[in-house]
């Protein structure tokens, strides 16, 4: 079998998961309804999960919460 590269769109929605890069380029896949908070800061947003996990991201606030929107994307 041939490699597989999946090309994905950031903040694209496979199920009940999105897809996001964290700041270090490591890819995530993010139940909507597993997100505790969100919070913005001065290089994005940061999200809060489960066990204290936090996924830091580039994008807005208003970006990723469009993401995690029921029924958006």
């Amino acid at each position: 079998m041939g490699d597989h590269v999946a090309v994905f769109e950031e903040g694209q929605r496979i199920g009940r998961f999105v897809l996001m890069h964290d700041v270090e380029g490591t890819l995530h896949a993010v139940s909507a309804t597993a997100v505790i908070a969100a919070c913005e800061t001065d290089a994005g947003a940061v999200l809060l999960l489960p066990g204290g996990r936090m996924i830091q991201v580039t994008q807005s606030l208003h970006t990723l919460l469009s993401w995690l929107e029921m029924g958006g994307r």
